[in-house]
């Protein structure tokens, strides 16, 4: 009988990453094999890199590979870039939610064909993926 399991044996992890965080906003996150980074709170740069921060630059990254292997796929010859903008939001009852949106731009590609291959990145990124099905969430399109 086929596992329901998400990940089986035959989906091996290509690769795995720890980060650890002491302090949550006022510390530090340290990543195994990487580097060890000063977090600080939204609106504090000098105290260091915020989660606003972090998720928006792996799902500017993350995204941004997923374009460009589609375009390599589809064999397009173009630039691509991709903005990510998070914001915090506060609830009235105290809750914190993101509302993060993409801006993918497309050189030389009329605004319909970099709807599609934005559209399609968003459902292939990984990190799409995890964040995709919050209503907040948004994928757009901008100028190159």
């Amino acid at each position: 009988m086929p596992s329901t399991d998400p990940i089986s044996a035959a989906d091996a992890a290509l690769y795995r990453a720890v980060a650890v965080n002491t302090g949550g906003i006022a510390g530090q996150v340290c990543v195994a094999d990487g580097e060890t980074i000063q977090t600080g709170a939204p609106g504090h740069p000098e105290q260091g890199t915020n989660p606003e921060q972090f998720l928006a630059m792996a799902w500017s990254t993350c995204l941004g590979a997923t374009v460009i292997s589609i375009l390599a796929r589809s064999r397009i010859e173009a630039d691509s870039r991709v903005r990510v903008e998070v914001e915090l939001h506060q609830q009235s009852d105290g809750q914190y939610f993101f509302v993060p949106i993409a801006y993918v731009a497309i050189a030389g590609l009329d605004e319909a064909r970099a709807k599609r291959i934005a559209t399609l990145a968003h459902h292939r990124c990984p990190i799409s993926k995890l964040i995709g099905s919050a209503p907040q969430v948004a994928v757009q399109i901008e100028p190159y």
